[in-house]
Protein backbone atom coordinates (compact mmCIF):
# COMPACT_ATOMS: atom_id res chain seq x y z
CA UNK A 1 0.00 0.00 0.00
CA UNK A 2 1.72 3.21 -1.21
CA UNK A 3 1.89 5.78 2.14
CA UNK A 4 0.06 8.84 1.89
CA UNK A 5 2.08 12.00 1.87
CA UNK A 6 2.38 13.79 5.14
CA UNK A 7 2.81 17.49 5.67
CA UNK A 8 6.41 16.88 6.22
CA UNK A 9 7.07 15.24 2.58
CA UNK A 10 5.28 18.48 1.33
CA UNK A 11 7.75 20.73 3.02
CA UNK A 12 10.72 18.34 1.75
CA UNK A 13 10.39 18.69 -1.86
CA UNK A 14 9.04 22.37 -1.98
CA UNK A 15 12.71 23.14 0.50
CA UNK A 16 10.73 24.73 3.28
CA UNK A 17 9.64 23.97 7.10
CA UNK A 18 6.78 22.03 7.78
CA UNK A 19 5.57 25.34 9.47
CA UNK A 20 5.60 27.35 6.03
CA UNK A 21 3.41 24.45 4.33
CA UNK A 22 0.94 25.07 7.71
CA UNK A 23 1.08 28.69 6.82
CA UNK A 24 0.60 28.29 3.23
CA UNK A 25 -2.75 25.47 3.92
CA UNK A 26 -4.30 28.38 6.01
CA UNK A 27 -3.60 31.09 3.69
CA UNK A 28 -1.52 33.51 5.84
CA UNK A 29 -0.97 36.88 4.17
CA UNK A 30 2.58 37.07 4.84
CA UNK A 31 4.35 34.70 2.63
CA UNK A 32 5.89 35.14 -0.49
CA UNK A 33 4.25 34.64 -3.63
CA UNK A 34 7.86 32.29 -5.23
CA UNK A 35 7.07 30.46 -1.73
CA UNK A 36 3.88 29.89 -1.51
CA UNK A 37 3.47 28.78 -5.28
CA UNK A 38 6.63 26.23 -4.67
CA UNK A 39 4.54 24.65 -1.76
CA UNK A 40 1.27 24.60 -3.61
CA UNK A 41 3.34 23.04 -6.91
CA UNK A 42 4.50 20.22 -3.83
CA UNK A 43 1.00 20.04 -2.93
CA UNK A 44 -0.43 18.72 -6.23
CA UNK A 45 2.40 16.79 -7.00
CA UNK A 46 1.99 14.67 -3.80
CA UNK A 47 -1.67 14.48 -3.72
CA UNK A 48 -1.74 16.01 -0.19
CA UNK A 49 -4.66 16.67 1.79
CA UNK A 50 -4.33 18.10 5.19
CA UNK A 51 -5.33 16.10 8.07
CA UNK A 52 -8.27 17.74 9.06
CA UNK A 53 -8.63 16.21 12.28
CA UNK A 54 -5.02 18.09 12.85
CA UNK A 55 -5.85 21.64 11.07
CA UNK A 56 -8.78 21.91 13.76
CA UNK A 57 -6.58 22.10 16.27
CA UNK A 58 -4.12 24.46 14.82
CA UNK A 59 -7.18 26.56 14.07
CA UNK A 60 -10.21 25.58 16.53
CA UNK A 61 -12.50 24.94 13.05
CA UNK A 62 -13.65 22.34 11.72
CA UNK A 63 -14.04 23.55 8.34
CA UNK A 64 -17.52 21.68 8.69
CA UNK A 65 -20.43 23.26 7.56
CA UNK A 66 -24.07 21.66 8.85
CA UNK A 67 -27.07 21.76 6.65
CA UNK A 68 -30.26 20.89 8.53
CA UNK A 69 -32.99 20.38 6.28
CA UNK A 70 -36.95 19.56 5.70
CA UNK A 71 -38.49 18.58 2.63
CA UNK A 72 -35.83 17.12 0.62
CA UNK A 73 -38.42 15.03 -1.47
CA UNK A 74 -39.02 18.19 -2.78
CA UNK A 75 -37.10 19.77 -5.71
CA UNK A 76 -36.45 23.26 -4.45
CA UNK A 77 -34.99 22.08 -1.18
CA UNK A 78 -32.88 19.80 -3.15
CA UNK A 79 -30.89 21.80 -5.59
CA UNK A 80 -30.62 24.58 -3.44
CA UNK A 81 -28.67 21.54 -1.23
CA UNK A 82 -26.63 20.30 -4.30
CA UNK A 83 -26.09 24.06 -4.87
CA UNK A 84 -24.89 24.57 -1.69
CA UNK A 85 -22.18 21.27 -1.89
CA UNK A 86 -20.79 22.61 -4.92
CA UNK A 87 -20.15 26.35 -3.61
CA UNK A 88 -18.72 24.58 -0.33
CA UNK A 89 -16.04 22.82 -2.08
CA UNK A 90 -15.04 25.36 -3.95
CA UNK A 91 -14.13 27.27 -0.49
CA UNK A 92 -12.33 24.46 1.19
CA UNK A 93 -15.47 23.29 3.45
CA UNK A 94 -17.36 19.80 3.66
CA UNK A 95 -20.92 19.75 4.15
CA UNK A 96 -22.70 17.17 5.95
CA UNK A 97 -26.45 17.44 5.24
CA UNK A 98 -29.04 15.93 7.68
CA UNK A 99 -32.83 15.52 6.70
CA UNK A 100 -35.59 16.31 8.92
CA UNK A 101 -39.24 15.84 9.76
CA UNK A 102 -40.73 19.24 10.14
CA UNK A 103 -43.32 17.45 11.79
CA UNK A 104 -41.59 15.50 14.52
CA UNK A 105 -40.13 17.04 16.98
CA UNK A 106 -38.04 13.40 17.90
CA UNK A 107 -36.26 14.22 13.96
CA UNK A 108 -35.28 17.33 14.90
CA UNK A 109 -33.62 16.71 18.18
CA UNK A 110 -31.91 13.70 16.70
CA UNK A 111 -30.96 16.35 13.69
CA UNK A 112 -29.57 19.06 15.73
CA UNK A 113 -27.64 16.42 18.19
CA UNK A 114 -26.39 14.82 14.79
CA UNK A 115 -24.95 18.25 14.23
CA UNK A 116 -23.70 18.92 17.60
CA UNK A 117 -21.53 15.61 17.95
CA UNK A 118 -19.99 16.81 14.34
CA UNK A 119 -18.20 20.25 15.80
CA UNK A 120 -19.08 22.21 13.14
CA UNK A 121 -18.51 25.79 12.54
CA UNK A 122 -21.77 26.81 11.28
CA UNK A 123 -25.43 25.54 10.38
CA UNK A 124 -28.07 26.54 7.43
CA UNK A 125 -31.22 25.92 7.88
CA UNK A 126 -33.61 25.17 4.90
CA UNK A 127 -37.21 24.91 5.10
CA UNK A 128 -37.60 24.82 8.87
CA UNK A 129 -40.34 26.71 10.86
CA UNK A 130 -39.36 29.00 13.38
CA UNK A 131 -39.91 26.69 16.33
CA UNK A 132 -37.32 24.31 15.05
CA UNK A 133 -34.55 27.28 14.74
CA UNK A 134 -34.88 28.51 17.92
CA UNK A 135 -33.57 24.72 19.27
CA UNK A 136 -31.24 25.09 16.59
CA UNK A 137 -30.11 28.42 18.20
CA UNK A 138 -30.18 26.75 22.07
CA UNK A 139 -28.71 23.91 20.78
CA UNK A 140 -25.97 25.14 18.61
CA UNK A 141 -25.10 27.98 20.63
CA UNK A 142 -21.55 28.49 19.24
CA UNK A 143 -22.32 28.05 15.28
CA UNK A 144 -22.84 30.44 12.71
CA UNK A 145 -26.64 30.40 11.65
CA UNK A 146 -27.74 31.11 7.96
CA UNK A 147 -31.53 30.73 7.14
CA UNK A 148 -33.03 30.17 3.91
CA UNK A 149 -36.29 29.27 2.67
CA UNK A 150 -38.02 31.21 5.92
CA UNK A 151 -39.30 34.36 7.54
CA UNK A 152 -36.11 36.96 8.05
CA UNK A 153 -35.05 37.25 11.29
CA UNK A 154 -32.57 39.70 12.81
CA UNK A 155 -30.76 37.62 14.31
CA UNK A 156 -29.25 35.30 11.47
CA UNK A 157 -28.94 36.30 7.83
CA UNK A 158 -31.65 35.05 5.72
CA UNK A 159 -31.66 34.14 1.81
CA UNK A 160 -35.58 33.50 0.16
CA UNK A 161 -37.05 33.94 -2.94
CA UNK A 162 -39.13 36.75 -3.54
CA UNK A 163 -42.12 34.54 -2.84
CA UNK A 164 -44.93 37.75 -2.48
CA UNK A 165 -43.74 38.78 -5.60
CA UNK A 166 -44.31 35.64 -7.69
CA UNK A 167 -47.52 35.25 -6.52
CA UNK A 168 -48.44 38.82 -7.83
CA UNK A 169 -46.76 38.02 -10.78
CA UNK A 170 -48.19 34.41 -11.34
CA UNK A 171 -52.00 35.80 -10.63
CA UNK A 172 -51.21 38.92 -12.95
CA UNK A 173 -50.44 37.41 -15.41
CA UNK A 174 -53.65 35.39 -15.63
CA UNK A 175 -55.69 38.56 -14.90
CA UNK A 176 -53.93 40.09 -18.21
CA UNK A 177 -55.14 36.82 -19.99
CA UNK A 178 -58.96 37.87 -18.95
CA UNK A 179 -59.92 35.73 -16.18
CA UNK A 180 -61.91 37.05 -13.29
CA UNK A 181 -62.47 33.61 -11.91
CA UNK A 182 -58.88 32.51 -10.63
CA UNK A 183 -58.69 29.79 -7.63
CA UNK A 184 -55.23 29.55 -5.86
CA UNK A 185 -53.99 26.09 -4.79
CA UNK A 186 -51.90 26.95 -1.42
CA UNK A 187 -49.37 25.04 -0.04
CA UNK A 188 -49.22 24.05 3.61
CA UNK A 189 -50.42 26.87 5.61
CA UNK A 190 -47.68 26.78 8.46
CA UNK A 191 -44.93 27.50 5.83
CA UNK A 192 -43.38 30.41 4.54
CA UNK A 193 -43.06 30.09 1.44
CA UNK A 194 -47.12 28.91 0.94
CA UNK A 195 -48.14 31.79 2.75
CA UNK A 196 -46.40 34.49 0.97
CA UNK A 197 -47.56 33.26 -2.44
CA UNK A 198 -50.81 33.43 -0.86
CA UNK A 199 -50.91 37.01 -0.02
CA UNK A 200 -49.36 37.71 -3.27
CA UNK A 201 -52.61 35.66 -4.96
CA UNK A 202 -54.65 38.10 -2.52
CA UNK A 203 -52.50 41.25 -3.65
CA UNK A 204 -53.14 40.88 -6.92
CA UNK A 205 -56.64 39.64 -7.07
CA UNK A 206 -57.82 42.63 -4.36
CA UNK A 207 -55.38 45.19 -6.72
CA UNK A 208 -58.07 44.02 -9.75
CA UNK A 209 -60.92 43.72 -7.44
CA UNK A 210 -61.84 39.93 -8.00
CA UNK A 211 -63.06 37.77 -5.66
CA UNK A 212 -60.09 35.27 -4.03
CA UNK A 213 -60.57 31.70 -4.38
CA UNK A 214 -58.30 30.15 -2.04
CA UNK A 215 -58.25 26.22 -1.19
CA UNK A 216 -55.65 24.79 1.22
CA UNK A 217 -53.26 22.26 0.18
CA UNK A 218 -49.44 21.24 0.66
CA UNK A 219 -47.03 20.01 -1.93
CA UNK A 220 -47.80 16.96 -3.31
CA UNK A 221 -49.03 15.70 -6.76
CA UNK A 222 -51.44 13.43 -5.06
CA UNK A 223 -53.12 16.42 -3.13
CA UNK A 224 -52.71 18.52 -6.78
CA UNK A 225 -54.86 15.07 -8.07
CA UNK A 226 -57.59 14.99 -5.34
CA UNK A 227 -57.99 18.86 -5.36
CA UNK A 228 -58.59 18.99 -9.20
CA UNK A 229 -60.80 16.52 -9.06
CA UNK A 230 -62.73 18.94 -6.66
CA UNK A 231 -62.73 21.53 -8.87
CA UNK A 232 -64.14 19.50 -11.41
CA UNK A 233 -66.75 18.97 -9.68
CA UNK A 234 -67.82 22.65 -9.00
CA UNK A 235 -71.30 23.72 -10.73
CA UNK A 236 -69.53 26.73 -11.82
CA UNK A 237 -66.01 26.14 -12.77
CA UNK A 238 -63.04 28.43 -12.20
CA UNK A 239 -61.44 29.81 -15.84
CA UNK A 240 -57.63 29.95 -14.33
CA UNK A 241 -55.61 28.40 -11.38
CA UNK A 242 -52.33 29.28 -9.79
CA UNK A 243 -51.06 26.51 -7.43
CA UNK A 244 -48.38 27.11 -4.34
CA UNK A 245 -46.25 24.64 -6.47
CA UNK A 246 -45.70 22.77 -10.00
CA UNK A 247 -46.32 19.23 -8.14
CA UNK A 248 -49.84 20.76 -6.93
CA UNK A 249 -50.25 22.04 -10.93
CA UNK A 250 -49.42 18.48 -12.84
CA UNK A 251 -51.71 16.72 -10.09
CA UNK A 252 -54.51 19.23 -11.40
CA UNK A 253 -53.47 18.57 -14.69
CA UNK A 254 -53.95 14.96 -14.75
CA UNK A 255 -57.14 15.19 -12.29
CA UNK A 256 -58.69 17.95 -15.30
CA UNK A 257 -57.95 15.56 -18.38
CA UNK A 258 -59.42 12.85 -16.58
CA UNK A 259 -62.45 14.65 -16.66
CA UNK A 260 -62.48 16.02 -20.10
CA UNK A 261 -61.47 19.80 -18.89
CA UNK A 262 -58.79 20.70 -21.46
CA UNK A 263 -55.85 22.94 -20.45
CA UNK A 264 -55.39 25.94 -21.37
CA UNK A 265 -58.91 25.66 -23.56
CA UNK A 266 -60.55 24.91 -20.85
CA UNK A 267 -58.64 26.39 -17.71
CA UNK A 268 -55.45 28.07 -18.04
CA UNK A 269 -52.69 27.50 -15.10
CA UNK A 270 -50.02 28.38 -13.55
CA UNK A 271 -47.18 26.64 -11.35
CA UNK A 272 -44.80 27.83 -9.00
CA UNK A 273 -40.53 26.59 -8.90
CA UNK A 274 -40.02 25.83 -12.73
CA UNK A 275 -39.00 21.93 -11.86
CA UNK A 276 -37.44 20.75 -14.92
CA UNK A 277 -40.27 18.45 -15.65
CA UNK A 278 -42.49 21.81 -16.47
CA UNK A 279 -41.24 22.36 -19.97
CA UNK A 280 -42.04 18.53 -21.08
CA UNK A 281 -45.17 18.12 -19.75
CA UNK A 282 -47.91 18.58 -22.48
CA UNK A 283 -49.21 20.83 -22.38
CA UNK A 284 -45.79 22.52 -20.95
CA UNK A 285 -46.47 24.28 -17.78
CA UNK A 286 -46.31 28.36 -17.25
CA UNK A 287 -44.63 28.61 -14.00
CA UNK A 288 -42.83 30.92 -11.54
CA UNK A 289 -38.87 30.62 -11.61
CA UNK A 290 -36.89 29.86 -8.71
CA UNK A 291 -33.15 30.48 -9.24
CA UNK A 292 -32.22 27.60 -6.86
CA UNK A 293 -28.37 27.96 -7.70
CA UNK A 294 -28.23 31.23 -6.89
CA UNK A 295 -30.21 30.87 -3.28
CA UNK A 296 -27.78 28.08 -2.54
CA UNK A 297 -24.23 30.00 -3.29
CA UNK A 298 -25.49 33.41 -1.55
CA UNK A 299 -26.10 31.53 1.32
CA UNK A 300 -23.36 29.71 1.53
CA UNK A 301 -21.63 33.04 0.91
CA UNK A 302 -22.96 34.54 3.55
CA UNK A 303 -22.28 31.68 5.92
CA UNK A 304 -18.19 32.00 4.79
CA UNK A 305 -18.34 36.02 5.33
CA UNK A 306 -19.81 35.37 8.93
CA UNK A 307 -17.33 32.63 9.38
CA UNK A 308 -14.62 34.82 8.71
CA UNK A 309 -15.42 38.62 9.42
CA UNK A 310 -19.25 38.41 11.54
CA UNK A 311 -21.24 41.62 10.21
CA UNK A 312 -24.61 42.54 10.96
CA UNK A 313 -27.47 40.35 9.57
CA UNK A 314 -28.85 41.32 6.73
CA UNK A 315 -31.76 39.31 4.39
CA UNK A 316 -31.72 38.79 1.16
CA UNK A 317 -33.87 38.28 -1.76
CA UNK A 318 -33.54 36.59 -5.38
CA UNK A 319 -35.80 38.10 -7.74
CA UNK A 320 -38.49 35.33 -9.43
CA UNK A 321 -39.06 35.02 -13.01
CA UNK A 322 -42.10 34.26 -15.25
CA UNK A 323 -41.75 31.83 -17.52
CA UNK A 324 -45.04 31.71 -19.98
CA UNK A 325 -45.37 28.43 -21.84
CA UNK A 326 -48.31 26.21 -23.35
CA UNK A 327 -50.77 25.69 -19.57
CA UNK A 328 -52.22 29.14 -19.95
CA UNK A 329 -54.19 31.51 -22.59
CA UNK A 330 -56.06 34.32 -23.53
CA UNK A 331 -59.88 34.06 -21.71
CA UNK A 332 -62.11 33.34 -24.73
CA UNK A 333 -64.97 35.48 -24.76
CA UNK A 334 -68.13 34.60 -23.38
CA UNK A 335 -66.24 32.25 -20.93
Amino acid sequence: MTRKANIYDVAKLAGVSHQTVSRVLNNHSSLKPATRERVEKAIAELHYRPNQAARQLVTSQSNIIGILIAGTELFGPWAILNAMKREARVAGYSIISVSISSDSPESWHEGIDQLHKLDIDGVICINLNHQIIKEVEKSLSSATIVIVDTEASKKFDTVNIENLNGGVMATEHLISLGHKKIVHVTGPSDGYEGQQRRFGYEKAMQKAKLKADVIEGDWSLETGYRIGNEIAARKTLPTAIFTGNDHLALGIIKALTENRIRVPQDMSIVGFDDIPEASYVSPALTSIRQDFDQLGNLAIGRMLIQLKTPTKHKAFTVPAELVVRESTQKLKVGK
